[in-house]
């Protein structure tokens, strides 16, 4: 058994081929991150500008069985991450090793914890996928076999718990706080993303990001030209009321983001991106679910009822475009504020992700 670490062009195309091979015909995976590695190799994307990226792959008899990329953010340096695992069923040793690569750099940059699950950034994605495995994954989410828990997740590790959410698209789920967004309605005004200024509201969704996310774990700062790439790319998708912020005068104090499950668009095993979606659209098929990815407000409006209002514009929105279902990202179990609105909202918890902590 050998690990090595992913540096020549020719170990980059054997890292990405594994992944693509392990899913092929995979009736319940669409590749959401195979964009993101081809970027990450290729240093095009600003986001590898303060971290240390190492990517390992693990071989016996000259194949590959497993593999991860371990990953050191400089703004949130008590972690060193494992993202992006995969391997072949069985290889708890192999695991192992690559397990015991992240803590040895973990120690080198004086982290205090291994975290997985953790995809460089929560931008990016966190959670491995611990129920609903028939399931195909929606747009942007993980999708793993369930021997990977054996794999990874020992007795000495911590198990952080996500969830999600889903129901039927209807608007009459929100007439019961008419009252509430009455009231909103005289305090807040709501505005959709304008490509036209596409800086200026780039900034205004970094800034709150930035500020609604402080103390939500593993955030750390994103940078205007980090999100200003991925809404670059997102945008080539979405539509500009998939991104509405909330202003109070003339100061933006939340903001909520959806966009339809483009997954819906996609066949078993294949990696999705733009030729595809426009492909796909060209035959005529409907998006007919819609997935709320994020919303955040500054704290000092939350007691205001304000998320009730963004979700009010979102399902509005869903109307519009004709979505018939409404799925939610995930949310921390540890967040009450969140999943109580969604268990409000929603007909039932739907997946659960599971993050693995490891002090080092």
């Amino acid at each position: 058994m050998q690990i090595e670490e992913v540096i020549t062009k020719k170990q980059q195309k054997e890292f990405l081929n594994f992944r693509k091979k392990l899913y092929r015909d995979n009736a319940v995976y669409v590749d959401n991150f195979l964009f993101m590695l081809q970027e990450l190799f290729a240093r095009k994307t600003s986001f590898v500008n303060d971290k240390k990226i190492h990517a390992f792959q693990v071989s016996e008899e000259g194949k590959t069985v497993c593999q991860g990329i371990v990953v050191y953010a400089k703004a949130l340096p008590e972690y060193i991450q494992l993202c992006f695992f995969e391997s072949l069923p069985g290889r708890k040793e192999a695991a192992g090793r690559l397990l015991e690569k992240a803590v040895e750099l973990g120690k080198q940059y004086q982290c205090k914890k291994l975290v997985i699950g953790l995809n460089g950034h929560v931008n990016y994605g966190l959670g491995l996928l611990c129920n609903r495995y028939e399931e195909k994954n929606s747009f942007s989410a993980a999708v793993n076999p369930a021997y990977y828990h054996e794999l990874l997740g020992g007795e000495d590790c911590e198990k952080i718990y996500l969830n999600t959410y889903r129901t039927v698209a209807d608007y009459n789920r929100l007439k019961r706080y008419g009252a509430l967004l009455g009231k909103l309605e005289r305090y807040y005004t709501y505005r959709t993303f304008d490509r036209k200024a596409f800086d200026t509201f780039a900034k205004i969704y970094t800034d709150l990001n930035n500020e609604a996310f402080k103390d939500h774990r593993y955030y750390y700062e994103r940078t205007y030209r980090e999100d200003r790439e991925m809404l670059k790319e997102l945008f080539l998708f979405m539509k500009e009321d998939s991104l509405i912020f909330a202003f109070h005068g003339e100061k933006p104090v939340g903001f909520v983001m959806w966009y339809p499950d483009f997954n819906e668009l996609a066949g078993p095993g294949e990696a999705f991106g733009a030729k595809h979606f426009f492909k796909n659209l060209a035959v005529g098929r409907r998006i007919t679910t819609g997935k709320i990815m994020e919303y955040g407000v500054l704290e000092e409006y939350r007691k205001s009822g304000l998320v009730i209002g963004l979700l009010d514009q979102v399902f509005k929105a869903l109307q519009r475009h004709g979505i018939q279902n409404v799925k939610s990202s995930w949310i921390l179990q540890e967040n009450r504020d969140s999943d109580s609105v969604c268990r409000a909202l929603c007909d039932e918890p739907h997946k659960r992700y599971v993050v693995y902590e490891k002090t080092i």
